[in-house]
This record gives C-alpha cells, structure tokens and sequence, in this order.
C-alpha cells in the first residue's frame, strides 16, 4: 500500500510517501491559490504509481490570500480532493486523529496549522519514557513541542495559543526578515571588543535570515534559489548586497568583513531567540513531570533548520539535557526538511487496514 503524506505550507509544499520518497517545491500560495491543484498534479511522486491513500496536513490557511483560516483549511481540502479524486483523502487533527475531508472542513481549528502535531505525535515513540521537547526548526517558523512519555502534551494547540506559550516562534532558518530578527547590528568589530557600536536597521525586507546563514557557510549557494528577498539568486555576493541594504548601503559602502560581522551578529541573536523559548518549555516540561527543576530532558531535533536547533541547545549549557537526537536517524532515508508530510504518510500508514477503509482512530 503506497501512502503519500502532503504538509500544504504558505511558501512550500512538501510531500513524502511512507517509505521515505521526498520533494519539496516552492510555491507562495498568497500570489496564486488558483495553481495549487497543478501544482499537485506536478508533484511525481510516488513515482510510477498513484497513492492509495493521501494523508493531508497543513499551515497554508493562514495565507492572505484567504479572508479567513476556515476559508483556507476547506480551499486547500478541496483542492486535494480534486486532484486525487477516487483515491482516500484523510486530514490530520490536532485532537491526535485523521478526519474525511468533509468532517475535516467542518472542524477547521483542529485542521489548522496541525502539521507540528503530527510530527510529535509520530516522532514522540522515540522518547517513550519520561520527558522531552520535539525543536522542529523550518524556513519560516521554530516549533518546541513538549513531550511526556512520548506523548505531545503542548500547552496551546492554536498558533495563537502556542505564540503565547513559546511553544511557537516565529523565526526561521530562509524566510525571516532580518529586521525580525534585530532592530540594530554593528558595523564593526574592535579588537578586544565583542560587538562595536549599534547602528539601526532599516524596518523593510531587504534582507532574510537566508543571507545570514549562507554567508555563516551553515546554507550552501544556490544560482537557482531566487526565493529571495529581491529575487535574486542565493549566492553569496547578492547576499552581502542584501545584507549591507539593511542598514541603507550596499556592498560598495561596507567592506566585506564589516557585512560578515552583522551576519554573525544576527545569527547570535536568533540562536539566543530559540535558545530562550527552549529554556522556558525546559522548565515547564520538568515541572509537569515532578516540579523538579532538574529532572532530566531528552531532545529530538528536526526540520531543515535542525543544525540551528542544535546550537540553540548547545548555547545553553543545561547539564538537564539528557540527549539531543536528530530525528533523521528515524527515517528510512534523510527526509528532515519533509518531516511533518512524512509523519502524516507513517501515521495514515499504520492506521489504515488492509482495504483502506475505515480508518482506526477516525474522527467521529
């Protein structure tokens, strides 16, 4: 039985089938929500064969595009529907089951931005004991989701529930503008000093978190990435451009150092960013076990972001941390930056009898 798993973002679409095959395509849903049935359709994959069975997730309902999240959830329903019409479609629920599509419409705040959940839940079995935090760290957003013997124990389910909790942050590894990130950067480093004067940036996209990690060497270049704050490639001069416009110059007006300095600076800070909203959910996953403050956590780590997780644990020098695990040593193949698509396909996977139909743990 082929199950694809589908994680329908505001700017990619990431599919993954149960045994491991993976893409990830580029599309801001915002600009055209009219191509997304094609964009399906294009996808090629599985190859060869057709899916039988569908597992749907996702956080594209928040897109502009759509007046409300409710209006997202069931365009993006229908849309599936459409293109795997005659095969099973079943939508993941933060309530921990899969739903029709059409119970699943009815229930869009459970529907809405669930793709976390479904990676908790699947990934929770490999921390079956005890507690830990599952830190999935993507191009957009950082997700710090509190385990209790495997089980995802999140104090919010909602977005805005989980922004108020710290359980969601939104910051992440390619999409964040740097001005979310920082409000000044220096502009240069003295010997002897850890950061020179504070300058201000400028409250306009011009440069992404994308920049600050290609020129750190932790993203590789790419001349075909124009996913770009000016839509130019990912390589590393347009990058020192993009960065220098960020205090109003460009690279003629700061030596290459000076551009390098800022980078490193705004990388610090968005480590010290997840750092700080780990540390909380550290404490309040300790207290729920025991109330003791120095009972031991596990990490998982995931998403395509995961080395920024890994830092961010890292910084903190918690002598509590019992292990940190990069979840892509669960994986049949190196699936990380489609975890939550792959979660879905394991989970509709396991919960499907042998004709499909019903499905165990359906929502009724």
């Amino acid at each position: 039985m082929q199950v694809l798993g589908i994680d329908i973002g505001g700017a990619n679409i990431k599919a993954a089938t149960a045994d491991g095959e993976s893409r990830t395509v580029p599309f801001a849903i915002w600009k055209h929500p009219e191509q997304l049935p094609q964009i399906l359709r294009d996808l090629q994959i599985p190859q060869g064969t057709p899916p039988d069975l569908v597992a749907l997730t996702m956080t594209a309902e928040l897109a502009d595009c759509f007046l409300t999240r409710a209006e997202g959830v069931e365009f993006i329903i229908r849309s599936v529907t459409e293109v795997f019409s005659g095969i099973p479609v079943r939508v993941w629920l933060t309530s921990g089951e899969f739903a029709e599509p059409d119970d699943a419409i009815e229930l869009p705040e459970l529907v809405a931005a669930a793709n976390w959940h479904a990676l908790a839940t699947w990934a929770g079995r490999a921390v079956p004991a005890g507690p830990a935090l599952m830190i999935d760290v993507g191009s957009t957003t950082t997700d710090i989701i509190p385990l209790i013997d495997g089980v995802p124990m999140p104090a919010g389910l909602t977005d805005l529930q989980r922004l108020m909790t710290s359980e969601l942050v939104y910051t992440g590894v390619r999409r964040t503008p740097v001005c979310a990130i920082v409000h000044a950067v220096p502009l240069d480093i003295p010997r002897g000093s850890s950061i020179g004067p504070l300058v201000p940036v400028a409250a306009e996209l011009f440069a992404t978190s994308l920049d600050v990690h290609l020129l750190n060497g932790d993203i590789q270049e790419d001349s075909s990435d124009e996913e770009t704050a000016d839509g130019r490639p990912a390589l590393r001069s347009a990058s020192l451009n993009r960065l220098a416009h960020q205090v109003c110059c460009d690279s003629t007006d700061l030596s290459e150092a000076q551009i390098q300095g800022i980078a490193a600076y705004v990388a610090d800070r968005q480590i010290h960013q997840i750092a700080e909203a780990i540390r909380k959910q550290l404490v309040a996953v300790r207290q729920h076990v025991s109330g003791a403050r120095s009972h031991t956590v596990q990490i998982l780590i995931s998403g395509s972001g995961g080395w920024l997780a890994e830092k961010a644990v890292v910084s903190l020098n918690d002598d509590g941390i019992a292990s940190v695990t990069d979840l892509s040593v669960m994986y049949v193949r190196n699936v990380s930056a489609c975890a939550p698509a792959f979660a879905a396909a394991r989970l509709a996977s396991e919960r499907c009898t042998d004709d499909l139909l019903p499905l165990t743990g359906l929502y009724e």
